[in-house]
């Protein structure tokens, strides 16, 4: 990944291209000075351009790349809100309010502060809800992804539904993002501590360090790090020096803490896409600091009450363009210490990341739909429970999934002798196969299960 251009420094520049407008506007040529009066934080399309995209666009009549610069950064600045954060050379990062952050703010909190409506009969709330959760495992999977994880989606889902242990480092790192994701709900009503984010990190890191010293403790002197591109060794973040970490990362516990009764009002949203930054910025450990940071971001949003952003994966999206995460990174760090650039990327990947999931209950609620009319054809009705359709539902979504009588009962809260009859039903039926391993049954998803799902709804009696 390149580093992107410094900006030129504005002030200068902006200062005498006001004189120059001025003089020009008492000859009779107000056509610059017009360019002051109607300047934008943001272009035509209300993008956030920084230097390094802004100086290859084309500039407003009358004006050239850098003297647009200097105009837009200079509104920019008069705009920028200081926050509680210090670079190591101890100048603030600041935000900039746009239309585009309102604008998405407001979006986010209209979807995802309800709750998820499955239209139709069974299954009942709680087990379309059960359901969802465990359908959802995108998150570990990608953040682990973006760690370098070698492990693939169907992996992750076997690792995670069977409770299967780890048999390399890519497939513990996915155990240890959905164990992260366990703390964090078990810890969404504390206040963040240090140790708190050290458990984040000990957790996620379990068993992937050659030095476990370090896991779950700031790096010390002898481990100051730099974050490099991979192909160049360029360096594209050095971190604050660690004897700093204690100090700094106490900041950012305080800043989650606050209330912000007694100082200006920060979103939520906005709250965790700061701590996301600041943690990463820090970088406190030596690995981790990524997942750990990403990880910070759920633990704020579903402590403000945003429960169904547990269900979204941020990691995914970011993994399908993960030069852009880490440039909106870079723009801030190279403009002024701007976080606006990191909050305009990261609510783009949240408003993504909330469509997609919006498209996948709305599909859930279409397959729910159309189970619940095969469980109540003439075939099929009285013969299988909402626990079995659950399942069906689930199978259609992972065939390759292996289902155990002892995942069965823990999902839906059952006894041994009630899972263990689910799953015999669906194998009778023809839906599952089943095998040994050891005293152990272990039922499978027969080749083709949407097919016979939609068969059996439609056979003749």
């Amino acid at each position: 990944m390149k580093i992107p251009a410094t900006p030129p420094d504005f002030q200068q520049k902006f200062d005498a291209l006001l004189v120059e407008a001025i003089e020009k506007s008492r000859a009779g040529d107000a056509t610059l000075l017009s360019a002051f009066t109607n300047a934008n934080i943001v272009d035509e399309k209300g993008r956030y351009l920084h230097w390094e995209e802004l100086r290859f666009r084309e500039p407003p009549e009358e004006l050239d790349p850098l003297s647009h610069w200097a105009i837009t950064r200079h509104a920019r600045y008069v705009r920028a809100q200081p926050t509680l954060f210090f670079d190591k050379q101890k100048n603030p990062f600041v935000l900039v309010q746009t239309d585009h952050i309102a604008r998405n703010l407001h979006e986010i909190d209209s979807e995802t502060r309800g709750s998820v409506q499955f239209s139709g009969g069974p299954p009942k709330s709680q087990d379309a809800e059960r359901f969802l959760v465990k359908s959802l495992i995108e998150e570990p999977f990608n953040s682990s992804l973006l760690e370098g994880a070698a492990t693939t989606r169907d992996q992750a889902v076997r690792l995670i539904r069977e409770n299967k242990a780890p048999t390399t480092a890519g497939e513990r790192m996915v155990i240890n993002n959905y164990n992260a994701i366990e703390f964090i709900k078990q810890q969404k009503d504390e206040l963040l501590t240090i140790e708190i984010i050290h458990e984040l990190q000990r957790i996620l890191t379990q068993g992937t360090l050659d030095d476990e010293k370090k896991v779950g403790a700031f790096r010390s002197a002898s481990n100051d790090i730099n974050v490099v591109d991979e192909t160049t060794g360029e360096i594209l973040h050095a971190p604050p020096p660690a004897q700093d970490m204690a100090q700094r990362v106490q900041r950012i516990c305080d800043f989650a803490n606050d209330d912000a009764k007694d100082g200006p009002f920060i979103h939520p949203i906005i709250r965790a896409i700061i701590l996301h930054f600041m943690l990463a910025y820090e970088h406190p450990y030596v690995d981790g600091n990524g997942r750990t940071a990403r990880a910070l971001f759920y633990w704020y949003v579903v402590k403000s009450g945003y429960w169904l952003l547990e269900y979204v994966s941020i990691s995914r999206i970011i993994n399908l363009a993960p030069a852009k995460y880490g440039m909106a990174f870079l723009y801030t760090e190279t403009d002024g210490n701007d976080l606006t650039y990191f909050v305009h990327h990261q609510l783009n990947v949240l408003h993504q990341a909330v469509d997609e999931l919006k498209e996948f209950i709305n599909r859930k609620q279409v397959e729910l739909q159309q189970l619940n009319k095969a469980l109540n054809s003439k075939n099929l009705k009285g013969s299988l429970n909402h626990r079995q359709l659950a399942l069906l539902l689930e199978a259609a979504r992972f065939p390759r999934a292996i289902y155990t009588i002892d995942d069965h009962q823990n999902i839906h809260s059952v006894s041994y002798l009630t899972a263990r009859s689910d799953l015999e039903g669906l194998n009778k039926l023809g839906f599952l196969t089943k095998r040994k391993r050891g005293n152990k049954s272990l039922y499978q998803p027969i080749t083709g299960i949407t097919k016979k799902i939609g068969t059996a709804a439609g056979k003749k009696p």
